[in-house]
């Protein structure tokens, strides 16, 4: 949506991105308050002054959005969890946090610092509003920060996972379970719902006349809606395959083929009967590359008896490829972030296994099966 997040700073080595939304409701926001909140407030600046301290004080909301992200981001470090980047976009903001928090306090700690610092940012803010309250502009930014940070930690500290309230609910859930899988079910439920009650309040505002306010609150609830949705479901799969390496989903039983066979031999005897996507091609036990379906669609039907396997496979330099020993998570996100349907796994150079999304999926299932009858191991 509206286009990829880009990097503006760099902060105790973390990478500052902003997505180009961000940029939308920096906009909003100071036309909202350059031409409405503060012409209530005060009436006799100039237009000139309405747009300075409006467009000012929505830099600096953001600006106390980064630090709310940056409280999260001090906590999981301080706990051993690395945090590459964090991410400014039209809701706000989100900690990209490497790995999953090992206990239900990390989890807990982490998610409680973004609201009780918005909470202090805006305590402080008020005092500070009322010390300088014979400057008005600075007063005015004040009590705007004040005002939007308290509204900012009650927000948050909501049961909408993956808001931070979400994330404190499921480290309670965690806690009492000591299950992370059935904590993450429970809280991506908790936040579906908390999205179908804001967009039918939503849909309650616009009826009521407040256009602008109920396409907003409907907007929120349904990206808290996704954003639960998608967080649980990557939750599951992290738990699902923790501990879990290449070597422990893979296939050692991978079809090989020699390079000077032809496509229609290989669609023939392979992908149609037996179902397979790709096969990798041999020679003497080297593997020279990888056919897949992808490759053999750029080849007109009728050259395929004449065309052999080794004009049209990609070559081994360009396959990505996964140690035998790394995570199979690391495996799943290779395939989804290239658009994969499998990736090769190497031992030593040697090619010794092959991942598909099939067999990811199938694992998964599985997985999920046997944690409905509380057969899956706990988290």
């Amino acid at each position: 949506m509206f286009g990829r997040s880009f990097k503006v700073a760099r902060i105790g080595g973390i990478d500052i991105e902003i997505h180009p939304s961000w940029l939308i409701i920096v906009a909003l926001i100071a036309y909202t308050l350059s031409e409405g909140w503060f012409p209530d407030q005060y009436d006799h600046w100039s237009t000139m002054a309405y747009w300075i301290v409006g467009t000012a004080a929505a830099v600096l909301f953001f600006v106390t959005v980064l630090v709310h992200e940056l409280a999260h981001a001090v906590v999981a470090i301080r706990r051993g969890l690395p945090v590459p980047k964090i991410t400014l976009f039209i809701f706000g903001g989100v900690s990209t946090v490497a790995e999953q928090p090992r206990t239900a306090r990390e989890e807990f700690m982490i998610a409680a610092a973004g609201p009780a610092t918005s909470l202090v940012i805006g305590i402080v803010c008020g005092a500070l509003g009322f010390v300088l309250s014979s400057y008005q502009k600075a007063e005015g930014i004040l009590y705007y920060l004040a005002i939007v940070n308290v509204l900012l930690a009650v927000f948050n500290i909501l049961p909408g996972f993956p808001l931070d309230g979400g994330r404190v609910l499921r480290s309670i859930v965690w806690g009492r379970t000591k299950s992370l899988p059935r904590a993450t079910r429970i809280a991506s439920g908790v936040g579906e719902l908390f999205g179908y009650v804001l967009m039918v309040g939503g849909g309650f505002l616009l009826l009521g006349g407040y256009v602008f306010d109920g396409i907003w609150l409907m907007f929120i609830g349904w990206f808290l809606h996704g954003a639960a949705r998608s967080e649980g479901q990557g939750t599951r799969l992290e738990s699902t395959l923790h501990g879990l390496t290449a070597r422990d989903v893979m296939r050692a039983d991978f079809p090989t083929v020699s390079p000077g066979d032809s496509i229609q031999g290989i669609v023939d005897h392979h992908m149609l009967q037996t179902g397979e996507r790709a096969v990798m091609v041999s020679r003497d036990d080297a593997v020279l590359g990888i056919l897949t379906v992808s490759d053999i669609k750029h080849i007109p039907r009728e050259d395929w008896p004449n065309t052999p396997v080794q004009g049209v496979m990609t070559p081994r330099a360009k396959i990505v490829t996964v140690t035998a020993e790394a995570s199979a998570l690391e495996a799943l996100n290779l395939i989804a972030k290239n658009g994969l349907n499998q990736v090769p796994v190497l031992e030593n150079g040697r090619m010794v296994g092959l991942i598909g999304r099939r067999e990811l999926v199938e694992r998964i299932h599985l997985a999920e099966q046997l944690a409905s009858v509380g057969g899956a191991p706990q988290a």
